[in-house]
Parts: C-alpha cells; structure tokens; sequence
C-alpha cells in the first residue's frame, strides 16, 4: 500500500465594504477574469476557455520574477452575489477562492474565502510566510480597479 502525504491546508478570507458600489459592479469587476494579468498582481494570462451556463473553465498563467506556473480552474458562479473558483493540481494540491457580494446601506459588503491543500511542507510554508503580504497586494488590486472602473466620486 502506498500512502500518500498528508495536505497542509491554507485558510484565510476577508471581507470589504465598499460604500457606493453596487454587489453588480463588484460582481463585474471580479468575474472579469480575462482582465486580471491588467491588475492582479503575479497574473500573467487567463482567459476563458470553455462557457456553459453559470460555469467557466479558465487557462491561467501565473509567475513570479522567472517562475511560471500553468493551471486550470473552474468558476461557477450566479451573479451578482457569488462566484467559486476552484483548482486541482497547483503545487499538488488544490485550491478555492469564494467570492460573495452582498448589497447594503450605501454599498456592497464582499466577502472573500481562501483555501489551499499544499502536499509539500515546504510550499506550505513559504504560502503561509508569503500569505499577508500577498492578500494585501490583492486587496489593494481589487479597490484600486473598482475605483479605476466606477469612478473616483465612489470613494469613501
């Protein structure tokens, strides 16, 4: 019998209230997924390459300085209040990120989920050293595009 290496799972999220944007907007900035190599950072190329109904299936492309890593995820989602990507063999492991949009007074509450199986220790612990750092790079991404794309009279 062969056993397999135990998953260290990765875990985060967090959650942005964006006064005068609508959950459609928000929806329409992160489900753009053909857009992000524009601004998030490490994304080099993604682009949709299969649609069905609530369903894509994604080619992405993502590197760092001469490190390039190719993988498929699928993103479901039913808009304007949810999109799921999920991803298997990255790092050999998998990955999903859950996105949920809620409206509220003057904006739009989003919430963000995180979680990663790593089945390396090291990749493990370089993803959790590197993992503050990186989700404020992102966050910071996703304000500055939503600002770009709906207007500065929508910051706070």
């Amino acid at each position: 019998m062969t056993l397999r290496p135990q998953a260290l799972r990765l875990a985060d999220g967090w959650q942005l209230a964006f006064s005068r944007f609508t959950s459609a907007q928000l929806f329409a900035l992160v489900s753009d997924i053909e857009h992000y190599p524009d601004f998030v950072p490490g994304c080099i190329a993604a682009r949709i390459v299969e649609r069905a109904d609530g369903r894509w299936r994604v080619d992405n492309l993502f590197g760092i300085g001469p490190i390039r890593r190719r993988f498929f995820t699928l993103a479901e989602f039913d808009g304007p209040w949810r999109l799921d990507i999920t991803s298997t063999g990255v790092g050999s492991g998998g990955f999903r990120i859950d996105w949920r949009f809620r409206d509220v007074d003057d904006g739009c509450l989003l919430t963000c989920r995180f979680n990663a199986d790593f089945r390396s220790d090291l990749v493990a612990a370089v993803a959790g050293f590197l993992r503050t750092d990186a989700e404020k790079l992102i966050i910071d991404a996703f304000q500055r595009r939503a600002y770009c794309l709906f207007g500065a009279a929508a910051a706070p």
